[in-house]
C-alpha cells in the first residue's frame, strides 16, 4: 500500500469519528444519557450471549462410550474376523452379549461407589440409570458382599467390595490412573452381575456426604431406633435419637455408618446396612433436585470436585443436573436392593443373587439396553446342592471352590482295632477342618463388615488378576491397606 493511500484512510477515519463526536455534541443531555444507555446494554446483550453460547457447548450431555473392543479370531479358512460378542482380549473380563443389541435413545448408566478412607473398600456401590427422555432415574444397591468369581483365595477376595482396592495396580502410578484402574476393574465386575456395563463411574469419598448435607442445609430422614455404638480405637460414636428429623452432615455421616448397637440388640447385616444409606440417599436426592438448591450449585460443584473421582466432566455433571433438577421423587426415582441369599465360604458371609427377581428388577427400568437382560448375561455365583459353589456360563477362576466343604472325621475309638475309614480323610489339597476358615467355626452369624476382614484377605496372588487390572503387593509393614 502506497503512502497516499495510507493518508487518504486515515483522514476517512478521522473524518467518521468527528462526524461521530459532532452528532453526540448535537444531543441534547437526556438523548446523550439515553443513548449511553442503550451502547452499554448492546455491549452486555453481546456478552452474555457469548458467554450462553459457551456455556452451551461446556454444559453438554457426555458421549456414551463405545463397548470395548472384541478380539480378532483366526477362522480355519485363515481369514480374520471378530470374535463371538461378550469377549474382550484378556481373561475374565467377558461382556454380556444384550451390549451389542444397540441402545435405547437418552439412557446413560451410571456405577456410584463410596470407598471408606481407611481400607479402600467400595462398601457403598449403586448401579444408576438415568432416562433422560422419559425423565425417570433407576438405581439398584449392589451388596458389598456380593459373591464373585474370582481367583482370590479368601473369603474376604471374593466380596464385590474388595474389587476395586485389589486392581488399583502399581504404587508408583498416579491416584488418577491407580482409581481408573480400579474402577474400570469394578464396572467389569458390574456387568458380569448385572448384565449392564456401566457407561461412567462415580466414586466419593464417604466423608463428603456430611459436607454435602450441610451444604444444603439438612436432610430430614426418619431415623431408625437404637443407633447406640462406640468404638474407641476408630473414635467412632454413634449415638441418634430415633424418628423423622432433620439431620446436618454429622448426624447423616453417624446414621449411614451405623452397623450395631453396643449391646447387639440391634444388628444391622448388609442388607439392612445398604437400605438405610439407600432410603437416605434417596432422601438427599430429593432435597437436592428441588429447585431452590440451583442457588447453592457453586459451593456443591467445590464439595464435589474436591471429593469426587470420576471419567465425566463437570460440564456433563452440570447438563445432567439440569434435566434432574424438578423432576417428582416419589414418581419418577425408583431405588431398590439387589435380591440375594446369605451363604458362607471360608468363614466369611457372602450373598448370592436370585437370578429370577435380579432379572425382573433390571428390566423394569434400568436396562439401557433394546434386548432384555436374559440368564445368558450374567455371570452368578451360586450354592450346588451337594455342597460348593459354581457360577452361571462361565467356568470357575478357583476350582476350589466347588468343592463341598470337609466336615472333620470321628474320633478314633482307642479301644476299636479298625482301620481309619479313608474316606473321612479330607481330600487332597483342601484345607483341614477345624482351622481359622473353616466355616463351621463361624458360621452365618454377619455378612461382615470393614473390620471383620482380615487385611491380608484384601490382596489376592500377584501372579493372577482376573479384574483386568495389574495388581501391587502390600509394602512392607502397610498392613496390607491402601
Amino acid at each position: 500500500m502506497s503512502e497516499n493511500n495510507r493518508r487518504g484512510k486515515r483522514k476517512a477515519s478521522e473524518s467518521r469519528w468527528s462526524r461521530y463526536r459532532a452528532w453526540t455534541a448535537s444531543l441534547d443531555r437526556g438523548a446523550r444519557l439515553r443513548y449511553r444507555i442503550l451502547l452499554a446494554l448492546a455491549v452486555i446483550a453481546v456478552l452474555i450471549l457469548g458467554v450462553a453460547l459457551y456455556l452451551r457447548a461446556w454444559i453438554s450431555l457426555p458421549k456414551v462410550p463405545d463397548p470395548p473392543p472384541r478380539p480378532v479370531v483366526n477362522t480355519p479358512d485363515g481369514s480374520g474376523s471378530q470374535g463371538t460378542p461378550g469377549t474382550v482380549d484378556y481373561e475374565g473380563a467377558e461382556l454380556p452379549d444384550v451390549m451389542f443389541s444397540g441402545r435405547k435413545e437418552g439412557y446413560y448408566t451410571f456405577l456410584l461407589a463410596g470407598r471408606d478412607t481407611t481400607s479402600g473398600l467400595t462398601d457403598t456401590m449403586m448401579l444408576i440409570t438415568f432416562d433422560t427422555r422419559g425423565q425417570k432415574i433407576s438405581a439398584v444397591s449392589l451388596l458389598r458382599d456380593t459373591m464373585v468369581n474370582t481367583s482370590g483365595k479368601t473369603g474376604g477376595q471374593k466380596r464385590l467390595n474388595a474389587v476395586y482396592v485389589r486392581n488399583l495396580g502399581d504404587k508408583k502410578l498416579s491416584d488418577k490412573e491407580r482409581t481408573a484402574n480400579g474402577m474400570t476393574a469394578l464396572k467389569q465386575e458390574v456387568g458380569k452381575l448385572t448384565g449392564i456395563y456401566p457407561d461412567f463411574y462415580v466414586l466419593v469419598e464417604w466423608e463428603a456426604i456430611g459436607r454435602l448435607v450441610d451444604a444444603i442445609d439438612g436432610v430430614y430422614f426418619d431415623v431408625p431406633p437404637g443407633m447406640d455404638y462406640d468404638d474407641p480405637y476408630q473414635d467412632l460414636h454413634i449415638h441418634q435419637e430415633a424418628g423423622y428429623r432433620l439431620l446436618n452432615g454429622q448426624d447423616a455421616m453417624e446414621v449411614i455408618r451405623f452397623r450395631k448397637n453396643n449391646d447387639e440388640s440391634v444388628v444391622l447385616y448388609d442388607a439392612g446396612r445398604t437400605q438405610i444409606q439407600r432410603d437416605f440417599l434417596a432422601a438427599t436426592l430429593k432435597k437436592c433436585l428441588t429447585p431452590e438448591i440451583l442457588l447453592k450449585v457453586p459451593s456443591l460443584a467445590r464439595i464435589f470436585m474436591e471429593n469426587v473421582s470420576t471419567d465425566l466432566t463437570m460440564g456433563n455433571i452440570l447438563a445432567f443436573a439440569q434435566l434432574a433438577v424438578g423432576m417428582d421423587v416419589d414418581s419418577c426415582v425408583n431405588f431398590a436392593s439387589m435380591p440375594g441369599d446369605v451363604v458362607s465360604y471360608r468363614g466369611a458371609s457372602l450373598v448370592v443373587a436370585r437370578q429370577d427377581e435380579l432379572l425382573e428388577l433390571l428390566n423394569n427400568g434400568l436396562n439401557p439396553y433394546l434386548d432384555e437382560i436374559g440368564p445368558d448375561d450374567l455371570q452368578l455365583m451360586y450354592r450346588k446342592r451337594g455342597g460348593g459353589f459354581d457360577v452361571t456360563n462361565t467356568s470357575l477362576l478357583d476350582p476350589a471352590v466347588g468343592q463341598p466343604p470337609v466336615k472333620a472325621p470321628e474320633p478314633a475309638d482307642p479301644n476299636s482295632s479298625q482301620e481309619p475309614d479313608e474316606a473321612t480323610a479330607p481330600p487332597e489339597g483342601t484345607d483341614p477342618p477345624g482351622g481359622e476358615d473353616d466355616p463351621s467355626e463361624k458360621g452365618d452369624t454377619s455378612i461382615g463388615g470393614i473390620d471383620d476382614i482380615d487385611p491380608g484377605d484384601i490382596f489376592p496372588d500377584p501372579s493372577h488378576d482376573i479384574q483386568g487390572g495389574a495388581v501391587s503387593e502390600p509394602e512392607e509393614g502397610s498392613g496390607g491397606l491402601i
